[in-house]
């Protein structure tokens, strides 16, 4: 089974998804399955994203789903979804920013790289690491 998603009107979150093959993480595994090689690193990022993404969307008990918020393309991921964009440093940082400081559901990436190359958002973004 998969799901159906149009990266295109993915961005829009008051359309429904219509036309990308996604697996369905419910149905067995299959030969067919791309390989997906991460480091321990990148995983515990992803983690990170989506506990705080789920945390923000229940906190504002906001009406989007945050597994639908993950799976479609986002700018701050530079146009990727945020289970690849999350897996990066730069936007594991950009979604924990995002989402931390209640700044919408999507974002120029340029504007957060602003503020983690300022001194004090390095400082922010190490002992978010750390």
């Amino acid at each position: 089974m998969y799901a159906d998603v149009n990266a295109p009107q993915a961005l829009r979150l008051d359309t429904q998804p219509t036309a990308y093959d996604m697996p369905d993480p419910l149905d067995p595994d299959s030969p067919q399955d791309a390989p997906f090689t991460v480091t321990r690193r990148r995983l515990i990022r992803l983690a990170l994203v989506a506990a705080e993404t789920g945390a923000r969307f229940q906190r504002e008990s906001l009406e989007h789903d945050p597994m639908a918020w993950l799976l479609a393309p986002r700018l701050i991921f530079d146009g990727v979804d945020g289970v690849e964009g999350a897996l990066d440093l730069q936007g594991c940082l950009r979604a924990i920013l995002l989402h931390g400081l209640s700044l919408g559901l999507d974002a120029d990436p340029e504007v957060f790289d602003e503020l983690l190359s300022d001194d004090l958002g390095s400082a922010a973004a190490r002992c978010l690491m750390n």
